[in-house]
């Protein structure tokens, strides 16, 4: 049965634009912190195993904390064990989250080995079983994110969302390919508008949004809705601002070189006080690619900072490309 009272406290999801995907090894506090400033209505966590969250490990708990100044986040689950989930629900709510959200999208191999991720979508009745659990023992929301099905032939996402709606869930993210995709081709759009055609619950739209015109494209298709947004936010937190500056009729931020460089900056500053210097300087080197993608003449300074030790040398090279950008460099696109 479908808890009204429980669906009518997820307010978060009443009048919000924009949302930052969960994403391993990138979606974490700080890179959330700033993707808020930047207009991001709510963020979810890294996907996080139940079974690992049970047991107790240290590393899985680090990412469930949360920054002061986060805008509402919501923590990810993934696992194939209904009382795993149950408990790691329980355990998360601890944590003061806007709502639980459970992983039936993962593609990655590691994942549908464990029968998690996108492989519960080949077994429905399993998925109702664990989002039911979910529920039952969560005290804010729980959310499900689904994908087209296993494979063009096995396109299941209606029945999956007729179940998980069953089940008590709060709202449905369709990230509108198969498991077997991947992330090549095109999302399919129109799949989310058949989607909510169906659904009483919100559908959250997913799925190759990576600029303002992009969200355009796509709620000309599926119509108005929360949009959550992964990999266009890489290297480009400002894209929730661009898209709020034309929903709003204000002009966009121009990007610079230097503003880029700053917001680099930034991020490596907040990931050392996130998780100590040695750590956050290594993880950080995933984001530079995506932050100097489509500027001229910087090839050897993404070299560079991906070999970088230590905060003070990182620092060091983004001033050298902020010195020479100022003289030389293109923005990108």
């Amino acid at each position: 049965m479908i808890d009204s009272d429980r669906i009518d406290r997820a307010g978060i999801f009443e009048g919000s634009l924009l949302c930052l995907a969960p994403m391993a090894g990138y979606s974490d506090a700080p890179f959330r912190l700033i993707c808020s400033e930047q207009g991001a209505d709510f963020a979810v966590t890294e996907m996080i195993s139940a079974e690992g969250l049970v047991r107790g490990g240290d590393r899985t708990a680090r990412l469930l904390r949360m920054l002061d100044g986060e805008g509402p986040v919501g923590i990810q689950l993934f696992g194939s064990d209904p009382g795993a989930i149950a408990a790691a629900a329980s355990i998360a709510g601890g944590y003061d989250p806007a709502f639980i959200d459970l992983n039936f999208g993962c593609p990655v191999r590691k994942v549908v080995r464990k029968n998690g991720g996108a492989a519960v979508m080949r077994d429905l009745e399993l998925m109702g079983r664990i989002a039911g659990a979910a529920v039952d023992a969560a005290k804010v929301p729980v959310t499900a994110k689904i994908r087209n099905g296993w494979n063009e032939r096995d396109v299941n996402f209606i029945e999956a969302g007729r179940v998980l709606e069953g089940a008590g869930v709060a709202a449905v993210t369709l990230h509108p390919r198969t498991r077997s995709q991947g992330f090549s081709g095109d999302a399919d759009w129109g799949s989310i508008r058949s989607l909510r055609d169906e659904l009483s619950v919100p559908v959250i739209a997913n799925g190759d949004v990576r600029s303002a015109a992009d969200y355009e494209g796509m709620i000309s298709t599926v119509g108005e809705g929360i949009v959550m947004i992964g990999r266009g936010a890489l290297g480009n937190p400002w894209i929730f601002d661009e898209i709020k500056s034309v929903l709003e009729g204000r002009p966009p931020n121009v990007r610079t070189v230097e503003e880029i460089v700053r917001m680099m900056e930034r991020h490596v500053r907040l990931e050392v006080e996130w998780k100590g210097e040695r750590a956050a300087v290594v993880e950080m080197r995933k984001h530079y690619r995506w932050y100097l993608r489509g500027i001229d003449d910087i090839k050897r300074y993404r070299a560079r900072l991906s070999q970088a030790e230590s905060l003070d040398e990182t620092v060091s090279i983004l001033g050298a490309i902020r010195e020479e950008c100022r003289e030389r460099c293109k923005r990108p696109a």
